[in-house]
C-alpha cells in the first residue's frame, strides 16, 4: 500500500473502531421505563455563581511577633468555612434547564449521570433514589421533600409506589449543553446488580 492508502486504512478503522465502542456503550446503559419528561424552560446564567458544597478547612500558618528585643515565632492553626466547587459560572455564562418528570408505577429512570448538579423536588407521589455505591444506598423522597445530586453521582430513581411519581428537575450546566446531553446514560453498577 502506499502512504496515502495505508493513512486512509488507518483513518477507516478508527471510524469503525470508534463506532462499535459507542455501540457497546449504548448496549451497556440501562434504559429508563414508564418515564416520561419534557424540558420546561432553558437559559443562561451570566453572573458569577458558586454551587458547591459546604466544607470546613484548617490552616496552620507560622507567625513571628517581635516583643521588645525578641522575637517570637509561634505556629498557629485556626479553621474557617468555605465551598467545595461543583460548578463555577463566571466568565463564561452557564446554562440551565428545567424539566417536569412523571414517573409510571414500577417506572425509573434508569442509571444515569448529570453534566452539572441537579436540585430535585417531589411534586406528587413517593420515589426511591438508588445510589450506585457500596451497598447500593436508597433514600426515600415524598411530596414536598428536595434533594441535589453532584454532576458524577451515578444514580437511578424508581417510582416504587402505586400512584405517579411527579419530579421538577433544575439542572446548572456546562455552556452548550444540548437537551440530549442533560442525561448520560450509565450501565448497571456492580454495587446494585438487582436493580434494573
Amino acid at each position: 500500500m502506499t502512504g496515502g492508502k495505508k493513512r486512509f486504512a488507518v483513518a477507516a478503522g478508527l471510524v469503525s473502531g470508534a463506532a462499535a465502542t459507542v455501540v457497546v456503550a449504548q448496549a451497556l446503559a440501562t434504559a429508563g421505563s414508564g418515564a416520561v419528561s419534557s424540558y420546561v424552560a432553558r437559559g443562561p446564567v451570566s453572573q458569577s455563581v458558586v454551587i458547591g458544597v459546604p466544607e470546613t478547612k484548617t490552616a496552620t500558618k507560622t507567625v513571628r511577633v517581635r516583643v521588645g528585643r525578641k522575637t517570637v515565632t509561634r505556629r498557629v492553626s485556626f479553621t474557617y468555612d468555605t465551598v467545595s466547587s461543583m460548578m463555577t459560572c463566571g466568565a463564561t455564562a452557564c446554562d440551565t434547564a428545567y424539566q417536569q418528570l412523571t414517573i409510571q408505577p414500577g417506572g425509573r429512570t434508569g442509571w444515569h449521570t448529570h453534566p452539572g448538579p441537579t436540585f430535585v423536588a417531589v411534586a406528587q407521589g413517593e420515589g426511591t433514589l438508588y445510589h450506585a455505591m457500596s451497598g447500593c444506598p436508597a433514600t426515600k423522597y415524598g411530596v414536598g421533600a428536595g434533594f441535589m445530586q453532584p454532576p458524577t453521582e451515578v444514580h437511578n430513581m424508581r417510582n416504587e409506589g402505586s400512584t405517579p411519581l411527579v419530579l421538577w428537575a433544575f439542572y446548572a450546566l456546562p455552556p452548550g449543553t444540548s437537551n440530549a446531553a442533560i442525561r448520560v446514560d450509565q450501565p448497571q453498577p456492580a454495587e446494585c446488580p438487582n436493580i434494573p
